[in-house]
């Protein structure tokens, strides 16, 4: 089992904001419908992605720059968590989140950089969803809990 740490949290604001707006956040609140206070909240859609600061290390090693944010992560933690699979559960600050599968959508990345959707395949990030509800903060410990 491992333990990491929140180094940011994003949350893109809803159209009565600046449609598509991204935020960095200093904590989130996630219920059953998401992100409160997100786009997608009460959507269905319960997409809440999770990267590991390995993405960001294997955009670095192929001399790439780009911002963090980019990825479109809502957490993003300081910890290695790919080899997770779906039915995986984490505990990131005062909340539990079950892995739901890896994120495969890697298309716009090209504007970035052609060779950067191939660079991440199966290292872009982790769709979760919460289980258990409450308040994720930057900074939270990051713990697995079970491995699936």
């Amino acid at each position: 089992m491992g333990t990491g740490k929140v180094l940011s949290l994003y949350m893109t604001m809803p159209d009565m904001m600046r449609s598509g707006h991204r935020m960095a956040c200093d904590d989130i609140e996630c219920d059953q419908d998401g992100i409160v206070g997100d786009r997608d909240h009460g959507t269905g859609e319960q997409k809440i992605l999770l990267v590991s600061g390995k993405s960001y290390e294997i955009i670095e090693e192929a001399e790439l720059v780009l911002d963090q944010g980019v990825l479109m992560e809502n957490i993003y933690t300081d910890i290695d968590l790919y080899h997770l699979r779906p039915g995986s559960v984490l505990e990131i600050g005062e909340t539990l989140f079950e892995v739901t599968g890896p994120c495969e959508a890697y298309g716009y990345l090209y504007a970035f950089a052609p060779e950067l959707p191939e660079l991440l395949k199966g290292k872009r990030g982790l769709f979760i969803a919460p289980v258990m509800y409450g308040k994720v903060c930057k900074g939270d410990s990051v713990t697995i809990i079970k491995e699936a």
